[in-house]
């Protein structure tokens, strides 16, 4: 297991990606839940998951 950090470039969103080698995953995309920008294309290689820990503030997304 391979654990990261990744940033949103669109509204600054952290998220937590956990990359799994064991289990297969499926092909797609994941999109940033709050700003809906692609963070991360899978080839279904390997299970890829993601999780929101850093919301971003109401002020960022105006600006």
């Amino acid at each position: 297991m391979k654990k990261s950090d990744v940033t949103c470039s669109e509204c600054g969103a952290g998220f937590r990606r956990l990359e799994l080698w064991s289990e297969p995953g499926e092909k797609g995309e994941y999109r940033c839940p709050v700003c809906h920008s692609p963070l991360e294309v899978f080839d279904g290689s390997k299970l890829i998951a993601y999780r929101l820990t850093i919301e971003p503030s109401v002020r960022a997304m105006r600006d």
